[in-house]
């Protein structure tokens, strides 16, 4: 009996059977079928087959970030360790991608000579107060041959702890280089900066609920209220809201979310990116947080103020999204 041919419509057939170098010479060849078919046919092998012939096919498509289900540098860290990878994968991008996908994972890479923390201005070990909250499991997409799962929407704060009312202020407004960074990870949010503790500085961008009408009141709100929360806690989302996850949008990988939430972070510290992780932890671990919602918040939300005592400045990011 004869082997079927290579075509995109006998993709599970011939994945099922194995024929790995078949399937990544139709998604290599141009020739062969329509982009998204020969797409598709990448995902399969980058996320099936063993990690030399998975590697290759990752480097098909090196700039494509927002590809359904996910992009093949996330799909192909799925099932294989940062070990079974790096000899086969060539695309410095893709290569370093793929690592702080691996990190995303739990991996400690900082030992790896053959990378560069710089090149996406993160550090290849995941720090403590990032592993805090980080499930690899939920917070990272699993794919299957169709599609994915995984909690990767942002939604932040989900209930208020201990709440108090934010106080009524004026104060103001900052230049700082951090504010381009925030307000760039997400069109759904907005970033400021001001001359103000969190709690001022979240009093000045909040809905003021209690001036609403009862009818668009979450019962049970009394007015404006946040609470005091950990950075640590926040770090997920904050994650997630960096993908550019959201309503009618489609989201890129994990790791392109944490190397724009280090930027951002290295912005707010006043420090180089890439410089020393142990600054961004200080700077992490003295941050002043504050959250708090708004009565239209529904799937993608986040309401944060994030204070810096020893520079005197707070920064603000909030939005939402609908869908």
């Amino acid at each position: 009996m004869t082997s079927p041919a290579v075509s995109y419509r006998n993709l599970d057939l011939l994945a099922d059977a194995g024929r790995w170098h078949d399937l990544l010479r139709f998604a290599a060849t141009v020739d062969a079928g329509p982009t998204d078919e020969r797409r598709e046919v990448a995902h399969v092998v980058a996320l099936e087959a063993p990690a030399g012939i998975a590697a290759v096919a990752a480097e098909l498509f090196p700039d494509d970030d927002r590809c359904f289900p996910g992009p093949l540098w996330e799909v192909v860290a799925q099932h294989h360790t940062w070990r079974e990878l790096s000899p086969h994968l060539t695309n410095p991008r893709t290569r370093h991608l793929v690592a702080q996908t691996r990190v995303l994972h739990g991996e400690d890479l900082g030992a790896a000579t053959d990378l560069d923390p710089q090149l996406l201005d993160a550090p290849l070990r995941p720090q403590p107060w990032e592993a805090a909250n980080w499930s690899s499991t939920l917070d990272i997409s699993e794919y299957d041959r169709t599609g994915s799962s995984g909690t990767t929407i942002w939604a932040y704060p989900n209930h208020l702890a201990n709440p108090m009312p934010l106080p009524t202020t004026t104060v103001r407004p900052a230049q700082h280089a951090a504010v381009p960074l925030l307000d760039g990870m997400s069109s759904a949010t907005q970033a400021n900066a001001f001359h103000a503790t969190a709690w001022e500085a979240a009093s000045m961008v909040a809905t003021d609920q209690a001036r609403m009408p009862r009818g668009q009141r979450w019962q049970s709100q009394r007015g404006r209220e946040g609470s005091q929360v950990r950075f640590a806690d926040i770090y997920p989302n904050l994650v997630h809201l960096a993908t550019g996850e959201g309503a009618y949008t489609r989201r890129t990988g994990q790791a392109l979310g944490r190397t724009a939430l280090w930027k951002a972070l290295a912005a707010m510290a006043g420090v180089t990116p890439a410089a020393d992780p142990h600054c961004i932890t200080a700077f992490v671990e003295r941050l002043h947080c504050v959250a708090w919602q708004e009565p239209d918040d529904e799937i993608w939300y986040l309401h944060l103020a994030m204070e810096d005592p020893e520079q005197g400045i707070a920064w603000v990011l909030t939005g939402n999204d609908f869908d």
